[in-house]
C-alpha cells in the first residue's frame, strides 16, 4: 500500500496515509456534522456540529491508527519486522516483513487489534457519561458515544473469521495449533475469507434493492475482501511450494550492475537493449552498492527529464530493499519482498552482491518444479 503522505513514526515504525483516505475523511466529517450529530442533539449552531464533527473524525482515524499500531508493536515483540503502517480507503494496514513462528504468536498479533478497538469503545463510552449532563446529551457527548459504537463495530467486524481480517488470522492460528500445519490452516482461513466476501456482496445487493444506498458499501467491501482473500491464499500456496527451498536455488546469479550516476536516457538508449532483465543494481567503481533501480521507476521519468535524471535519483533506498544470503529460506525472503516497494531481494555472500530474487524468478522456479514433479513431490 503506497504512502502518499507520511505522518511520522510510532515506536520506530513509519506511519502515513494513502490519498484514498482523504475521501473517507471528508465523508465522515460531512456525515457526522450534517446528519448524525443534529439527529442526536437538535437546535445547536451549525458551526458547533462541524467543529465537533471534525474533532470526532480525527479521533476516529486516531482509533484506526491505534488499532494498527497495536498489531505492529506486538509483531515486533514476536520477532516479526514491521515495514510501515498506512491508513487508506478501507481502514488501515500494518505491513509485516514476515510471519509469526508459532500459533501463539500468530494469535497474539491478530487479536490485539480488535481488543484495542474494544478498549477504545469502553473509553469513549466513559467519556460520553462524563460529558453528558443530567438534562440530556450535548453535541460532544453524542460524538463520544458515536466513537464508542464505531470502535465496537470496528472490533467486531475485524473478528469475523475470514482472511484477511484479524478474525481470519485468529482462525488460522487456532487451526495451525490444532493441525500442526500452518499452510493448511492458512488455506482454510483464505477460503473462509472468500465465503465472507461473497456473503457481504449478497447482503449489499439485497440492501440496495430494498432502497438502502449503504448496500453499495457492503458490495465494495465484500469485493475487496474477496480479492484480498484470494490473493492471500495464492501467496500462502506459493510460500508452501518453496517451503524447503533456499534463496540460492531461486536467485538470478551474478547480476549486471550499473553506475549510480548513469542517466536514465543513457540506460534506455545505450544499455537496456543488451539485457532482458528489468532490475538494475547501482554500484560505485569500488563495488559499493548504492541503490536499486527498476524499469517501473525508470518509466516514471518524463522523456524531457531523462537526460538530467540519474539512476540513483529514482532508485529504491537500500534500507527498503530486503537482503538475504544464498542459504537462507526463500520463503522468509518472499515475505519481506512482499512488503518492499519494488518486490525484489538482493543476495549477498561475504559482503558481495551475488544475486537478485524477483517475483518472476520465483514463479519460474515453481513452474519448472511442477513440470518436473507433477504430484508435488519434493
Amino acid at each position: 500500500m503506497e504512502q502518499d503522505i507520511r505522518l511520522g513514526r510510532i515506536a520506530g515504525i513509519p506511519v502515513g496515509v494513502n490519498w484514498s483516505v482523504l475521501f473517507i475523511v471528508a465523508l465522515v466529517v460531512w456525515e457526522l456534522s450534517d446528519l448524525v450529530l443534529p439527529a442526536y442533539v437538535a437546535g445547536r449552531p451549525a458551526a458547533e456540529y462541524w467543529i465537533v464533527g471534525s474533532v470526532a473524525t480525527v479521533l476516529f482515524f486516531s482509533s484506526l491508527l491505534l488499532h494498527e499500531t497495536s498489531h505492529a508493536v506486538v509483531a515486533k515483540r514476536e520477532g516479526v519486522g514491521v515495514r510501515r503502517i498506512t491508513l487508506w480507503l478501507f481502514g488501515g494496514v500494518s505491513e509485516l516483513e514476515g510471519e509469526a513462528l508459532s500459533p501463539g504468536g500468530d494469535f497474539r498479533i491478530a487479536v490485539v487489534g480488535p481488543l484495542t478497538s474494544f478498549v477504545l469503545a469502553g473509553a469513549f463510552w466513559l467519556v460520553t457519561l462524563a460529558l453528558q449532563p443530567d438534562h440530556g446529551s450535548t453535541v460532544a457527548s453524542a460524538a463520544a458515544g458515536w466513537l464508542g459504537w464505531t470502535n465496537l463495530l470496528l472490533g467486531a467486524f475485524n473478528m469475523l473469521p475470514g482472511a484477511p481480517l484479524d478474525g481470519g488470522r485468529v482462525l488460522r492460528a487456532a487451526l495451525w495449533r490444532r493441525r500442526g500445519d500452518r499452510a493448511s490452516a492458512a488455506a482454510s482461513a483464505s477460503r473462509a475469507g472468500v465465503a465472507l466476501g461473497y456473503g457481504l456482496m449478497v447482503l449489499g445487493v439485497f440492501e440496495f434493492i430494498a432502497g438502502y444506498l449503504t448496500g453499495l458499501w457492503f458490495v465494495f467491501l465484500g469485493l475487496f475482501l474477496l480479492q484480498a482473500a484470494r490473493a492471500e491464499g495464492g501467496q500462502e500456496a506459493l510460500h508452501a511450494a518453496v517451503a524447503a527451498v533456499t534463496v540460492g536455488e531461486v536467485m538470478s546469479p551474478d547480476p549486471v550492475t550499473f553506475a549510480p550516476t548513469m542517466s536514465v536516457a543513457d540506460l534506455l538508449d545505450t544499455q537496456i537493449h543488451h539485457y532482458r532483465f528489468n532490475t538494475f543494481p547501482l554500484t560505485t567503481s569500488d563495488g559499493e552498492l548504492r541503490g536499486l533501480a527498476t524499469m517501473r521507476r525508470v518509466a516514471r521519468v518524463p522523456p524531457e527529464e531523462r537526460a538530467r535524471t540519474r539512476l540513483i535519483d529514482v532508485a529504491c533506498p537500500l534500507d527498503e530493499v530486503p537482503v538475504a544470503a544464498p542459504g537462507d529460506p526463500v520463503a522468509d525472503l518472499l515475505a519481506r519482498m512482499g512488503a518492499s516497494p519494488d518486490g525484489r531481494g538482493l543476495v549477498f555472500s561475504d559482503g558481495r552482491l551475488v544475486g537478485i530474487v524477483s517475483p518472476s524468478d520465483v514463479a519460474r522456479f515453481v513452474q519448472l518444479r511442477l513440470l518436473r514433479h507433477p504430484a508435488g513431490a519434493r
